[in-house]
């Protein structure tokens, strides 16, 4: 039994002709694959796709602070302070948020109310950005704990902001997340 092959030279010659091309190729175009490798190595580790950032609207806090200032119109006044923060890592876009009940329009009724369902415009939110405000309340509207703000949410569906986490865009009396 043989351990080699053993080759004519008619094979040999067909053999190192099929090869010609394909070193040729290799000796052209091995350089630049080399190079574009090394690059996207780098730009895409693991060779993997990296994933956009997200926004994340957060209400961080919310509590009701009693006004001491008799405003002369029979009304005990509380302030609804809020801070709110984008946590993701992209921005948001401007959104609507809901609030309420407080002073403003109300939603149902387009009238000015004490007491009303109010939506607001806020945003656009760089990531990491914080707002704090405040919104004016009844001592009826805490003293009953209906209070609430409801970040991307016009009244009537889930908002418009594709977040990280949609589950903390809310603080009330029932449910704060802060």
């Amino acid at each position: 039994m043989r351990r080699f092959a053993h080759h004519t030279k008619t094979q040999l010659a067909d053999t190192a002709a099929q090869l010609k091309p394909r070193r040729w190729f290799a000796s052209f175009a091995a350089p630049p694959l080399f190079a574009l490798a090394i690059v996207g190595g780098a730009l895409l580790p693991s060779g993997q796709a990296q994933a956009a950032g997200q926004p994340d609207l957060d209400v961080v806090s919310c509590r009701p602070v009693d006004d001491p200032v008799d405003y002369g119109d029979g009304i005990d006044w509380y302030k609804l302070e809020v801070t709110y923060h984008n946590k993701g890592t992209a921005p948001s876009p401007g959104f609507q948020y809901l609030v309420r009940p407080s002073w403003g329009v109300d939603l149902f009724s387009g009238q000015l109310k004490n007491e009303a369902s109010v939506v607001r415009s806020a945003g656009p939110l760089q990531a990491g950005q914080s707002v704090s405000t405040f919104f004016w309340v009844t001592k009826n509207v805490v003293d009953k704990r209906l209070w609430g703000i409801f970040l991307d949410n016009n009244g009537f569906n889930q908002g418009t902001v594709a977040e990280s986490n949609e589950l903390n865009n809310f603080c009330t009396f029932y449910a704060n997340p802060s």
